[in-house]
């Protein structure tokens, strides 16, 4: 079963990087933590479908918020609707494989993108981003949940 998430990353990460889950780069979330017993390559095929069609996010750094049933610090980003029209198309396509999402109160309707906050890095409020990249993360690689490696990677162009 593959546990993955979706995500945008606000500096470059190379491909097959591997970080702890909770020393993740700074990034946007677009699709958090979820499994399948589809395909790895079917997972980043849905999301590659569902971004196909924009070039490079822009957004703004908003206020801070708590989300989620897990109550996780976040700075939400104004300017953001193309990020919700993407995540909702990539909902309709990962529906399709059999998916689960671990907390469905942060999917399709319920979704706000935002930008975690970690305990060395932050998006501030009106701080502007441009994410060129998006990054399937893949949450348990060979079984092991204690670490988090870039499944896959592709251009926003």
């Amino acid at each position: 079963m593959l546990r993955f998430a979706v995500v945008a990353f606000l500096d470059e990460v190379a491909f097959e990087a591997e970080f702890e889950p909770d020393a993740l780069p700074l990034h946007v979330s677009l699709f958090g933590a979820a499994s399948s017993e589809a395909d790895p390559d079917q997972i980043v095929a849905a999301v590659e479908a569902a971004y196909a069609s924009y070039g490079p996010f822009e957004a703004t750094g908003g206020d801070d918020e708590v989300i989620g049933a897990e109550q996780i610090d976040v700075t939400l980003l104004d300017d953001a609707e193309e990020f919700i029209e993407a995540h909702l198309t990539l909902v309709l396509l990962l529906r399709e494989l059999g998916v689960r999402v671990d907390d469905p109160s942060t999917v399709a309707g319920a979704y706000q993108p935002h930008a975690p906050v970690g305990a060395e890095e932050r998006l501030d409020r009106g701080e502007r981003l441009e994410l060129r990249a998006i990054a399937v993360l893949d949450l348990a690689p060979d079984g092991d949940d204690g670490r988090v490696v870039v499944l896959d990677q592709f251009p926003l162009i």
